[in-house]
């Protein structure tokens, strides 16, 4: 018995597949008959029972977990390879409309995850591309994309490099494409004031305008704070504050939510790592940094083994200091430090694995 018609469309509007609808009929032969696996949802044409979820599952559609949903789908495919390209400074930007429906719908992913990320190993670990695109490819290049290879960001993607748009755009097209293989988290220049300051804003106003770049802000105060790879390791963009007695506080943490002067959220993306013990306010008024004493106490209250952290920059891309590590993965920062990279893989066995990179890494690779 036919009871109607799937419809699939893509970014454009335009019809990718029509196919009856039977009681036996399952998401992932609709997928078979696609012709690119691309990220989509589902319009429901014929038969409005099929949207009701219950319904749906006595119908045999187990594997479909977004039935209720009616949205077009969104094909990033095309942005995905056009900024994966050889020639990406040269791929046209996405339109005001696609770039609404990939915030709207990434928004909708993150906000799904919970602000502690709970993921199992192996994960590629990167921290702070900041607009740094040739060094975003490098790494995909090098490491894997999503899809193959599971990775974590610690946040920080936008302002100071020159390409704050094509990093976020990339990054959360694969996020849309492989939401279980690309996890993004939050640092402290994802937020609408530092925008402003170094960067973002000026890139995003000329092509999409004050409305589209307040979009890109309703997404960083949707990205997820923190996560622990494996139950051993935590891995965050800033690190600790003093108002956290445990990681459930973290998961506590309510969003979407902009980065406030003081308190837990600001400090776990603002404070610093430090070699004095205890906890010292930092001279430029934001958050504190802490010593060795307040990690070793962190990691045994928490049942945690080690911790990685990625605001500063460090000359080797990593610096490992105890139970510590702070990681950077951009070389030759802004042009202004004579920095190597680093990526951290975390493998099966939770053994770190760190990969250095210079500048010229980079350039040859393309």
């Amino acid at each position: 018995e036919v009871m109607g018609t799937v419809t699939v469309l893509n970014l454009a509007g335009d019809v990718v597949l029509s196919h009856p609808c039977t009681p036996g009929l399952s998401v992932a032969e609709l997928r078979s008959k696609l012709p690119d696996p691309f990220m989509w949802e589902l319009i429901w044409e014929g038969h409005p029972a099929l949207r009701d979820e219950e319904t749906a599952g006595q119908l045999g559609w187990s594997d479909a977990v977004t039935l209720s949903a009616v949205a077009r789908s969104a094909d990033y495919d095309a942005a995905i390879h056009a900024l994966r390209g050889s020639e990406w400074s040269k791929a046209p930007p996405l339109e005001q409309n696609e770039v609404k429906r990939l915030c709207t719908r990434a928004q909708e992913i993150l906000l799904a995850e919970p602000s502690l990320l709970t993921l199992e190993p192996p994960v590629v670990v990167s921290a702070h591309p900041t607009g740094h695109m040739k060094t975003l490819n490098y790494i995909f290049d090098t490491f894997g994309e999503p899809g193959g290879t599971v990775h974590l960001f610690l946040g920080n993607y936008v302002n100071r490099g020159k390409h704050s748009l094509e990093v976020f755009i990339l990054l959360l097209s694969y996020k849309l494409k492989y939401p279980e293989q690309l996890h993004l988290l939050r640092g402290r220049y994802d937020c609408g004031n530092l925008g402003r300051i170094y960067g973002f804003y000026d890139q995003c106003k000329p092509r999409y305008g004050v409305k589209f770049w307040k979009t890109f802000v309703e997404v960083f105060n949707s990205l997820p704070i923190a996560a622990v790879v494996g139950s051993r390791i935590y891995c965050v963009s800033g690190g600790l504050s003093p108002s956290m007695r445990s990681l459930e506080d973290l998961r506590q943490l309510q969003r979407p939510t902009e980065v406030p002067d003081q308190g837990l959220l600001c400090d776990v993306l603002w404070s610093d790592p430090d070699a004095l013990p205890g906890w010292q306010e930092i001279p430029k008024g934001v958050s504190y940094t802490y010593g060795p004493d307040i990690v070793e106490q962190f990691l045994r209250e928490n049942e945690l083994d080690f911790m990685v952290v990625g605001n500063q920059v460090v000359e080797d891309g990593y610096e490992v200091s105890g139970p510590r590590c702070t990681l950077f993965s951009v070389p030759d920062y802004c042009g202004e430090f004579n920095n190597r990279g680093a990526v951290l893989l975390l493998d099966e066995n939770l053994e770190r694995h760190f990969t250095v990179f210079a500048m010229a890494d980079v350039e040859r690779s393309r």
